[in-house]
């Protein structure tokens, strides 16, 4: 269980000692953690989540198996799983839908880009941003 915290300091390329200095612990500290031997408290696990850029319930779920989410996501991001295209249409999973408060009948922009791919956006926020850069171009502001 505890390897997740492993393999989340080795993403940041990062080693025992940098992580213990980043938190101002020991050495044997970050081994213990890292081997299930102790658990950082919630201070310590508060600053894991901001080096790790994690949410503090992901961080806590790699130490509380009952906390232990079903995947790791940096703050803010998201892994919804796959979708199929089906009769032209893609079926958005319940989580995406709920996170970010689309109901039936809310009309999505389709962007894409060839090298980054498409993205969905929900068309009043689209419409929204619209209307603020609108707003500022008005009072003067730069088009670019």
């Amino acid at each position: 269980m505890n390897d997740r915290l492993r393999q989340l300091r080795l993403m940041k390329k990062m080693t025992q000692e940098e992580l213990a200095e980043k938190m101002n612990v020991s050495r044997q500290s970050v081994a213990k953690w890292e081997n299930g031997e102790s658990v950082p408290d919630m201070i310590k696990c508060s600053e894991l989540a901001k080096i790790f850029g994690l949410e503090i319930q992901d961080v806590a779920g790699v130490f509380i198996p009952e906390l232990e989410p079903s995947y790791y996501h940096p703050k803010n991001k998201y892994l919804f799983g796959v979708s199929r295209i089906t009769n032209g249409k893609v079926i958005i999973p319940e989580e995406a839908l709920r996170i970010f408060n689309l109901k039936e009948g809310d009309e999505l922009i389709v962007l894409g880009d060839t090298e980054q791919g498409i993205a969905l956006v929900p068309k009043k926020s689209y419409e929204e941003f619209f209307e603020k850069v609108g707003a500022f171009e008005a009072l003067g502001g730069d088009e670019k």
